[in-house]
C-alpha cells in the first residue's frame, strides 16, 4: 500500500499534460514540441523593441508545449512547473544577470483582486525563486494600483490605454539595474507600463526576462 501511495503521489508529472514524466517534470512528447526563442546564445537579447527597456530576453516560444505548460501553471497546479523552472532556465538567467549587472529581480505585479480568482501568480514565485537562487535581491516595490481589463480581452489600439497610471513604484531605485520577470509577453505594453514607472523612480536600466514569448498571435498580451 506504502508503494502504490508513493507512485502515485512522489511520481513527477509533465508540467505540460500532467502525465507520469521525468525528474524535469516533462515527458517525452512534450519535451520533443518544447521550442527554445533561441537555439544558440539562448541569453543574447531578442529582436524585440518595448518603450522604455533597454533587452528583452526569453527562453521559449508561445506555443504547443510552452503555451500549456505556462496555462497549466496559472490555471490547474503551479507545482510541476516550478519545481523544475531552475532546471529550465538557470543558464539563461545567470548569464543576463552577470551581463547587466542586475541588481534586483522584480514580477510584473498583479492587482489584489487577483488573489480571489484561481490564477497563480506565477512572475512573482518566479521571481522569487530566481532571487534565492542567484542571491539577486527580489523586490516587490512595483504595485498594481489600478485594475485593469484584461489585455487579451481587447484590441491591440486599446491595449496600452487600458494600463496607463495602472501600476505605481514605492521607493528609490536610483542607479539600479532591474530585471523584470514575466511569464509571457507579446506587444509588450505590460512590462512597457512598469518599466515607465521605473524609469520616474530613478532607476538606472531596465531589463525583462519572460519564460515565454507570444511570436505568433501578435493580438495578444
Amino acid at each position: 500500500m506504502v508503494n502504490i501511495i508513493r507512485q502515485i503521489f512522489l511520481v513527477p508529472k509533465c508540467k505540460c499534460c500532467f502525465k507520469p514524466a521525468d525528474g524535469h517534470n516533462l515527458c517525452d512528447k512534450c519535451r520533443k514540441e518544447l521550442a527554445k526563442c533561441r537555439i544558440a546564445n539562448p541569453h543574447l537579447p531578442l529582436n524585440k523593441k518595448i518603450d522604455f527597456i533597454n533587452e528583452c530576453y526569453a527562453s521559449y516560444k508561445y506555443e504547443s508545449t510552452a503555451a500549456d505548460i505556462v496555462k497549466g501553471a496559472k490555471f490547474r497546479n503551479p507545482a510541476p512547473f516550478l519545481a523544475s523552472l531552475l532546471d529550465d532556465i538557470s543558464i539563461d538567467i545567470k548569464q543576463i544577470l552577470a551581463q547587466n549587472n542586475i541588481d534586483m529581480v522584480l514580477p510584473v505585479p498583479s492587482h489584489k483582486s487577483k488573489l480571489y480568482t484561481q490564477e497563480y501568480d506565477l512572475p512573482t514565485e518566479m521571481a522569487k525563486r530566481i532571487s534565492r537562487h542567484f542571491g539577486v535581491q527580489f523586490s516587490d516595490c512595483v504595485t498594481k494600483v489600478r485594475k485593469t481589463e484584461k489585455q487579451h480581452n481587447l484590441p491591440r489600439d486599446k491595449r496600452k490605454a487600458n494600463l496607463v497610471n495602472a501600476f505605481k513604484v514605492n521607493g528609490d531605485l536610483t542607479g539600479k539595474n532591474i530585471l523584470v520577470i514575466d511569464d509571457v509577453i507579446t506587444t509588450g505594453f505590460t512590462v512597457s507600463a512598469v518599466a515607465t514607472e521605473l524609469k520616474l523612480a530613478g532607476r538606472e536600466k531596465v531589463y525583462v526576462w519572460c519564460y515565454t514569448l507570444n511570436i505568433e498571435r501578435k493580438e495578444n498580451t
